[in-house]
């Protein structure tokens, strides 16, 4: 088990209001975990001491290779800070792709956007095969000398790399986040979010907040494992 530190802090890195940290929250409770969020999009800095006990990046509408963005270098920085200082770090959708692209692995743009429930061929005891709920246009190849945790017909879903994990997926998801997020953003062509991702009668939402905080633990703790490459 990872020793998280007497500070009990876990650092949330918010790309915007409609993508906060939902079950994470929860799951942070329940370990006695105080979140410290960094707003990003409000313009808040990212701390340069690695003072608290694990890190996660949460999701974005943006693009993790999008170099115009004005805050993606210091937070691609960041990340390579928090590596270095063997602090566990999450990465969520743009969070993992932000993980991956530090780890040398290439992003790229799906041919066709995953949104809605998506299941995932799981390599880890430690991760469910779903229903888990997906909302991504870009995705990333495995890391060099990562080990992959999960993955469907359409890309890598998953990886750990030492104390670090990414998941392409959102386990931090809920129903009135993702309501959120067809209010808030405007699809592109094909994405349409219309019909049962959206509604809870078959128990999708009920079984992925199930499956989360085994996700959260096994990373904090330190025991994803799964199918090693490179």
């Amino acid at each position: 088990m990872i020793n998280v530190g007497a500070s009990g802090r876990l650092l949330v890195v918010e790309h915007g209001r409609h993508a906060p940290a939902g079950l994470l929250a929860d799951w942070a409770a329940s370990r006695s975990l105080r979140i410290q969020t960094v707003a990003l999009h409000a313009g808040e800095p990212l701390p340069a001491a690695p003072d608290f006990a694990a890190a996660v990046i949460l999701g974005s509408e943006l693009t993790a290779y999008d170099d115009t963005l004005p805050w993606l270098a210091a937070e691609l920085a960041f990340i390579e800070r928090m590596l270095a200082a063997s602090v566990p770090v999450l990465g969520i959708c743009f969070g993992a792709q932000a993980l991956a692209r530090v780890l040398g692995a290439r992003l790229y743009r799906l041919a066709e956007p995953e949104i809605g429930w998506a299941q995932v061929a799981s390599r880890s005891p430690a991760v469910a095969e779903g229903p888990w709920l997906s909302w991504h246009r870009d995705a990333f190849d495995l890391p060099p000398g990562a080990t992959e945790l999960a993955a469907n017909a359409v890309c890598v879903q998953g990886f750990s790399y030492g104390l670090h994990t990414g998941v392409q997926f959102h386990p931090e998801a809920t129903q009135a986040i993702a309501a959120s997020w067809v209010r808030l953003v405007t699809p592109l062509p094909g994405e349409e979010v219309t019909g049962p991702l959206f509604h809870a009668a078959d128990g999708a939402w009920q079984r992925a907040a199930v499956h989360a905080p085994g996700l959260f633990s096994a990373w904090l703790d330190g025991g994803l494992t799964g199918r090693k490459t490179g």
